[in-house]
């Protein structure tokens, strides 16, 4: 048996409000690591963001983590293929 929910008004706009700014802090956080400034990432760049928030990744878990975000497996990322 499937329920419905419903949702006020008042709480759909305070979500929309919310998705809105984590998705300017998605492209913000993406312009930052886009040191080349040409609307991607490459995986140089991820490697330099990890480095930088301290984080040491391996190679192998590297590319796998580039390879799953990589859906049409071009070797960047897009904002879409990143949010």
């Amino acid at each position: 048996m499937v329920e419905a929910i419903f949702v006020s008004d008042a709480y759909f706009e305070e979500f929309q409000t919310f998705v809105k700014h984590t998705e300017r802090e998605l492209l913000l956080l993406f312009d930052s690591i886009d040191r080349n400034h040409d609307g991607s990432l490459d995986k140089d760049e991820i490697a330099s963001a990890f480095r930088q928030a301290g984080l040491t990744v391996s190679n192998a878990k590297l590319d796998s983590f580039f390879d799953k975000i990589d859906t049409n497996h071009d070797g960047h990322l897009s904002f879409e293929e990143w949010r």
